[in-house]
């Protein structure tokens, strides 16, 4: 079985970041945040004809894919991404367990 270590997030938005939605990304997780990194800047250039495109790699807990979560993002005014894993089942009581770092820079090509 892979160990899955991170996911991609590729985000396009309007010229005031004020319409923003997710894009297709190039695989559904990735086994190292080496791998997802490697892809990102080919994968948000991809997107960047169209629109601004923004994009950033998360890591993630593998414990994951045993449990229904859900990713929510937020792109601020200034164009940086905010990605958190919530998990769906209000019964559960964890913290989040996959959420990017506000010192990570988002990748973005406009």
């Amino acid at each position: 079985m892979e160990h899955i270590a991170a996911f991609m997030i590729l985000i396009a938005c309007s010229d005031d970041y004020q319409s923003c939605t997710e894009q297709p990304a190039p695989a559904v997780a990735y086994e190292t945040m080496q791998q997802c990194e490697l892809e990102l800047s080919p994968a948000v250039r991809m997107i960047t004809a169209k629109s601004h495109a923004l994009g950033k790699c998360v890591e993630i807990d593998p414990a994951l894919l045993y449990e229904d979560a859900e990713i929510v993002w937020d792109v601020t005014t200034e164009g940086e991404i905010e990605v958190a894993l919530e998990l769906i089942d209000p019964e559960i009581n964890l913290q989040t367990l996959a959420q990017s770092e506000p010192t990570e820079e988002t990748n973005r090509l406009n």
